[in-house]
């Protein structure tokens, strides 16, 4: 009887053990750490505050960014990862907006998995071309400080806080920034002004992301001496004979080499003297020889340049020059 008793008891603590062990093993497996290391869903704002969410593969947040706006320099993401896992940066953290910017996400068992933004930028190619501004002078291109250079084109975003012109120096490819006058979806027009520095140059637009530089270079000049109907209303309307006077222009007017005036009862036309020139500055003087009257029209003369043949500019006084002894 002790002999059944100790081999019933034998078998069932081992049994017992087996069951004991058996539970264990199953209670270890149903609550082992998870191995999950994936983002499920990144999304951030655009600059209108509505959501943009990233298309997610193994390595890549991908955001398809809208076209026409403002590509931010940061972003803060809204991110969901996988059950019971973590992510740094932190989902709600504030974080680069480039393509070497890293998020990695850690299982509960320690598994890591990186993710890479990459930006996608839904902004059409920028097609332009210049559509006159440009001169051409001995088969020479040129463009007059002071003048437009005027483009058209198509996808340019009407923002001169978006949009940009440059011009590139061909030689030492240095850039110079240089205004917008006005702008279109489909054209804009660029100042060249005094600034300027002497040089052959190319005409680059950037507009967000796209930017384009213009084939077709071009000198920049100061174009012909002139002088502008308002400085030559500086000039008395009665001067004497041996009286000498300035005149004062902006452009380049002390390369003047000839000035004359026409008599308005002879027609016949006379040289003023030239009698010292200054940048800016034309000193004349009145022939003691003249003959006195009325002078009706005025002509001056000047000499080549690179980009123009020397020429003559004649007019009308807006009120007739009398000269008297």
């Amino acid at each position: 009887m002790n002999t059944i008793y100790k081999r019933f008891s034998a078998s069932s603590y081992y049994l017992l053990l087996f069951c004991f062990f058996s539970i264990f093993s199953a209670c270890k497996k149903e609550y082992e750490d998870f191995p999950y290391a994936d983002i499920v869903s990144f999304t951030v704002k655009d600059a209108n505050g509505e959501p943009v969410k990233a298309v997610i593969d193994d390595k890549n947040l991908t955001i398809y960014w809208p076209s026409g706006q403002t590509v931010p320099d940061h972003i803060t993401p809204a991110i969901v990862v996988s059950e019971r896992a973590s992510v740094s940066p932190a989902s709600g953290q504030s974080v680069a907006f480039k393509e070497t910017t890293k998020f990695v996400v850690t299982a509960q068992n320690g598994t890591t998995k990186a993710y890479l933004i990459k930006m996608v930028i839904n902004q059409p190619l920028l097609k332009i071309n210049i559509s006159s501004g440009v001169l051409v002078y001995n088969t020479k291109n040129f463009v007059n400080r002071g003048s437009n250079i005027n483009v058209t084109g198509d996808n340019i975003i009407a923002s001169k806080e978006q949009t940009k012109a440059f011009l590139v120096n061909t030689a030492n490819s240095t850039e110079k920034e240089v205004a917008i006058a006005a702008i279109s979806p489909i054209a804009l027009s660029v100042t060249v002004d005094n600034t300027v520095p002497d040089g052959i140059y190319q005409l680059k637009i950037v507009s967000g992301l796209r930017s384009v530089v213009l084939e077709r270079s071009f000198g920049v000049a100061n174009g012909r001496p002139t002088i502008t109907p308002v400085e030559l209303s500086a000039i008395k309307l009665t001067l004497k004979l041996g009286e000498e006077f300035v005149l004062t222009g902006a452009n380049r007017i002390e390369l003047i080499n000839k000035f004359s005036i026409r008599n308005a009862a002879n027609k016949q036309i006379y040289d003023l003297m030239i009698k010292e020139t200054k940048t800016g500055q034309l000193i004349l003087k009145v022939p003691d020889n003249l003959p006195t009257g009325n002078y009706d029209l005025y002509s001056y003369d000047y000499p080549a340049g690179e980009y123009y043949a020397a020429g003559r500019i004649s007019d009308y006084f807006d009120d007739m020059i009398t000269i008297t002894n």
